[in-house]
């Protein structure tokens, strides 16, 4: 399976990265990865789907973040105890015939609840306010929803993209600096039914916040995929070449870091160390990233180039999967970096 992603990735993904980053994702990406098997690996075991995850990250960071979408939902949809739903989605899903998204990031906002879940007739629901990220819309076939259900539960539900592209739905596309070609939306639910047959699962909404916050701490593997991007770009010059092997000796050294908290620690130990090292991680592709930049020179600036590409992909990662505690780990990196960052 890694040897044919690594070939989807070497012979479609990364020649046609600069063309994707300008004209979006196209499904047959996904149908390539899926036709790899790299679709399948969310319950699989943790390290296959990581080393996935570099290779198309280093290929092409606008077609993994759609890739990524998928997982969550098959892992939901693998555990759930809706029978009818597993038999209906899950082989599906896992061989690739059916792309999903989520919307579930929401749910870890502070404040009052953004989407929530009323009861309705027949044990059905109601959804009713904003997902503000949808990734994928209009090429995922089906999407993982969260909405707060009035007793502090957390209502998970597999809807088909048309049910929120509907009547009962209003859909807004995002204009983004930096992976623009996911096809992100927003999307107001106005009274969406949900019927029995969509549950996933409910879940204490304590309970899953703890757990995303857990896993959120870990420094993302695409996060070294990038890194292989930035360096393999910068071996193309000699000025540059000493920057390139010091880069990837560090990514090396943070990536052992990073996996190893992950394969050795229960989730919620060494939850400091986690952040400090994701921190670490991400700001050495900023920096490897900006050296991209400066090895291009002006012509980099067109927005167009492999380094501006490059360069937005790897500022990404600084929201992606952001909490507060990543964003506290991330400052005090830069208070020991330099100090004042006047």
């Amino acid at each position: 399976m890694l040897s044919r992603t690594t070939r989807v990735a070497d012979e479609l993904l990364y020649p046609r990265a600069d063309e994707t980053a300008r004209e979006g994702v196209p499904r047959g990406h996904l149908d390539a990865l899926a036709a790899a098997g790299a679709l399948g690996l969310a319950t699989r075991a943790p390290a296959l789907l990581r080393q996935a995850t570099e290779i198309i990250s280093a290929a092409d960071g606008a077609t993994w973040f759609v890739y990524a979408q998928h997982h969550q939902p098959v892992r939901a949809v693998a555990g759930s105890p809706n029978q009818a739903l597993r038999d209906r989605w899950l082989t599906p899903l896992l061989t690739g015939r059916a792309l999903s998204g989520h919307a579930i990031s929401h749910l870890a906002r502070p404040g009052p609840p953004v989407v929530t879940a009323t009861p309705g007739a027949g044990g059905g629901w109601a959804l009713n306010g904003r997902i503000a990220w949808l990734t994928g819309w209009g090429l995922a076939d089906v999407v993982l929803v969260g909405a707060l259900a009035p007793d502090d539960r957390v209502l998970f539900a597999l809807l088909p993209a048309e049910d929120l592209d509907s009547p009962r739905a209003a859909v807004h596309r995002h204009t983004l600096w930096s992976m623009h070609a996911t096809h992100a939306v927003a999307v107001d639910l106005n009274d969406v039914p949900v019927g029995r047959d969509q549950v996933v699962s409910m879940t204490r909404h304590a309970d899953w916040l703890r757990a995303h916050l857990n896993h959120n701490a870990n420094t993302h593997p695409a996060v070294f995929g990038c890194l292989r991007a930035t360096s393999r770009f910068l071996d193309r010059y000699e000025t540059f070449k000493a920057w390139s092997d010091s880069a990837k000796l560090r990514a090396e050294q943070l990536r052992s870091r990073a996996y190893g908290l992950i394969d050795t620690r229960p989730p919620g130990e060494a939850i400091d160390d986690r952040l400090a090292t994701r921190a670490a991680a991400v700001d050495l592709a900023l920096r490897t990233a900006a050296a991209c930049v400066a090895a291009a020179g002006a012509g980099s600036m067109c927005s167009d180039t492999t380094a501006a590409r490059l360069m937005a992909e790897a500022s990404f990662h600084l929201v992606h999967s952001q909490t507060p505690r990543a964003k506290d780990a991330y400052a005090r990196l830069g208070g020991a970096l330099g100090g004042s960052p006047c």
